[in-house]
């Protein structure tokens, strides 16, 4: 699934989309977990770009597979 939300992205000049990798802790819970980062302008433009983009994957029962947002993430660990 991280592989086909990352072939989905949109593509637009100054915008990237890097991943998915496994996240640090790839197993959790019994779960795979895995991360996109997506850099590109700060403010609406960019959330104008992905929220269509996401919006699919946002619903709660998408095969299992459950998407998180982070806008501003402190960490990437």
């Amino acid at each position: 699934a991280a592989v086909e939300i990352a072939r989905a992205a949109p593509r637009a000049p100054g915008l990237s989309v890097l991943g998915p990798a496994p996240a640090p802790l790839a197993l959790l819970r019994g779960r795979y977990r895995f991360r996109l980062l997506v850099r590109g302008p700060q403010g609406r433009a960019l959330n104008a770009r992905l929220a269509p983009w996401l919006a699919p994957w946002l619903k709660p029962s998408r095969g299992g597979v459950r998407v998180r947002v982070d806008v501003d993430p402190y960490s990437f660990l």
